[in-house]
């Protein structure tokens, strides 16, 4: 059996067919189709499919899968051969701590322990938790008829079954829970019990519900009473008018805040603190008037002596949380500040509005005193929990300047002024970039109407002249002879021809290429015609997410290019040149790269050179970079920001 059950703890696991035997520890055809066998090495559970059931005691040959289970591997669609009856395997003696801890998973056990609760799950099942060494187990006997549960509560038992998980973090397969199957009634044992009513017993008053008591054992249970004064996840909260318990039973549930009631149960600890186990209870009608809380001092609360007590506490509100929200619970937490450090109170069921709460102001909050402990039982902080906004009181308001508000009053602030700054700066920026933009225009426009001037006062008059001289000439034939005549109507036409050109050329002083081709054609015709009878390729790529480009920078990117685009074909020799323009809303960005020697780094007098590409992109705000490429050649860039509000330029004649 341990062989198979190291089968199951491989990894990676898949599941797979197994052949064993072993004797047969628990069954009962009321809870299914499966049982329990055991062999000198460990148990485990199987599913079978036969028709017939094995009996406890009968030895069984099993064939079946293996699978892992949501904790302890299990043999899943089982068959079974009866091999005849055997003795039973070695029972092991557990406590409950060993138990939960999965030490005797499958295996056959002795537990002894005192009955806390029992009931009657089924007409013949038998269920009871037991409190077992430090733990509580449940346990089960199949095939119980005589069994009385009321009258075995209290009882020390002694038990022989089959510990199997009955709870598992499936995912993590981990265990949480566990229970002892016993086969039949034999096997449960009562070692003593004394028979009394626990509700003859004297009721104690609640502080001394904890204390010392000669001859006081597990197994003896305790009767006190008091009003409810909170319900909180199955535990209730009395008081007496003097001291507070905390009772933990199955009928808190039914229990409302104000009730009178009588509780028997268990002296417990749970988590180092007092607590009132598996407590049965009764209602009586009330006496005497209600419990109300005590005013502590916070010092004195967390000492821990005021655990699960009506207490009342003070201290300024710093903020509230609101708790993830749940089926089972949500929550307002309030966080209290004081002299002597931070506590928090709870509200059950509430949202964060509370009407007239507001933070800053010194509350006085009513409720129950839950002390949080450290591993060795020492007191480190606590809590109050609150039944409802009517134990919260306003002792003094907040005021109007709380840390919120300033809080609120200052990101106000800040963020006007931030947007102040960021108009202000995005104002002067495109002012800037408008005057520049106004400058390089102005300055354009004077050059093209002095060039405008001065073809119309030299080469126009000059053609003029010329075209008039022509004319003069008179149509006779006899003047000339046709040789002549002919020469002279050829030469007035080329006149005619340069003299039109020129008038447009006077009246439309910019680049033509852009006229009809967007930038990234015009450069391309550009290198086309330079390199027309050579054996240089050239490549465009073009990448556009924003519309056409203001008319100032792609008249300088035209320029830019060509002059790059020149300077490869005269000097580097290449035998491709490679065209590369992006243009987003933000930027524009111009690449001409060659595979060839490199230009030259200085311009030569009387060209533009690198000198002037420079020039010309720190005119459009725009940085110019020259590289040499790896593989040979080299890399001109030119990058330029552009203005936000650009999406879309005209450009003027």
């Amino acid at each position: 059996m341990r062989a198979i059950q190291g089968k199951a703890a491989t990894e990676p696991f898949q599941p797979i067919e197994v052949k064993t035997s072993g004797v047969v520890t628990w069954t009962d055809p009321t809870e299914g189709r499966w049982f329990q066998i055991q062999d000198d090495t460990g148990g485990v559970q199987v599913t079978f499919t036969n028709a017939e059931w094995p009996a406890v005691g009968d030895k069984v040959e099993v064939t079946g899968v293996l699978d892992r289970g949501p904790y302890a591997p299990v043999i899943d669609r089982a068959t079974f051969t009866n091999l005849g009856k055997s003795e039973l395997p070695e029972r092991k003696n557990a406590s409950g701590g060993g138990l939960l801890h999965g030490e005797y998973n499958g295996d056959l056990v002795d537990v002894h322990g005192f009955v806390r609760s029992a009931e009657m799950v089924t007409p013949t099942t038998f269920s009871a938790l037991l409190s077992s060494g430090s733990a509580r187990i449940t346990v089960r006997v199949s095939n119980a008829r005589t069994l009385d549960p009321q009258k075995l509560i209290a009882a020390k038992v002694w038990l022989r079954g089959v510990a199997v998980p009955m709870r598992a973090r499936g995912g993590l397969r981990q265990l949480v829970d566990l229970q002892v199957l016993a086969a039949s009634e034999a096997d449960f044992h009562v070692f003593e019990h004394e028979e009394y009513d626990p509700w003859k017993i004297p009721a104690l008053p609640l502080e001394q519900a904890f204390q010392y008591r000669p001859g006081f054992s597990r197994g003896d249970r305790i009767r006190v009473r008091g009003e409810v004064i909170h319900h909180s996840h199955g535990v209730v909260y009395l008081n007496d008018g003097k001291s507070g318990i905390a009772v933990r039973g199955a009928g808190a549930h039914d229990l409302r805040r104000g009730d009178q009631v009588e509780a028997v149960g268990f002296p417990d600890l749970e988590d180092f603190l007092p607590i009132l186990s598996d407590a049965v209870f009764a209602s009586f009608p009330p006496e005497g008037p209600r419990a109300l809380p005590k005013a502590m001092p916070v010092e004195d609360l967390i000492d821990g002596l005021e655990h699960a007590n009506y207490v009342t506490a003070r201290g300024r509100l710093l903020d509230r949380l609101q708790t993830p929200e749940s089926e089972t619970h949500r929550a307002l937490v309030l966080a209290l500040n004081t002299p002597h450090g931070v506590f928090t109170a709870e509200l059950e069921g509430h949202g964060e509005s509370i009407p007239g709460v507001e933070d800053g102001a010194t509350l006085d909050v009513s409720g129950i005193c839950l002390v949080s402990v450290d591993g060795a039982g020492s007191p480190t902080s606590f809590k109050i929990l609150l039944s409802g906004p009517d134990q919260i009181s306003v002792v003094e308001p907040a005021s109007f300047f709380t840390v919120k508000r300033l809080l609120v009053m200052l990101s106000i602030v800040l963020g006007v002024l931030v947007a102040v700054i960021l108009f202000a700066y995005l104002t002067t920026r495109r002012n800037l970039s408008l005057a520049a933009e106004m400058r390089e225009r102005n300055a354009v426009t004077a050059e093209r109407s002095r060039l405008a001037r001065d073809l119309h006062d030299t080469l126009e008059q000059g053609l003029t002249g010329i075209h008039l001289r022509l004319h003069s000439i008179g149509p006779d034939e006899a003047d000339a002879s046709p040789e002549t005549r002919e020469h002279l109507q050829a030469v007035d036409s080329l006149v005619r021809q340069c003299h039109s050109e020129m008038r447009q050329s006077i009246w439309n002083l910019r680049s033509v290429a852009l006229e009809k081709f967007d930038l990234a054609e015009a450069l391309e015709r550009a290198a086309k015609s330079l390199t027309l009878g050579s054996d240089i390729r050239v490549e465009t790529r073009q990448v556009r997410t924003s519309g056409r480009l203001p008319a100032l920078i792609e008249d300088n990117l035209l320029r830019i290019g060509q002059e790059a685009i020149t300077n490869a074909v005269k000097h580097a020799k290449p035998t491709v040149i490679t065209i590369d323009l992006q243009v987003t809303q933000a930027r524009a960005t111009l690449s001409v790269a060659d595979d060839g020697s490199g230009i030259r780094r200085a311009a030569a007098p009387g060209r533009f050179g690198l000198t002037g590409m420079h020039e010309r992109a720190r005119r459009i705000g725009g940085t110019l970079r020259v590289e040499t490429n790896s593989q040979g050649g080299t890399t001109v860039g030119v990058e330029v920001p552009l203005p936000r509000n650009d999406h879309e330029s005209h450009r003027k004649p």
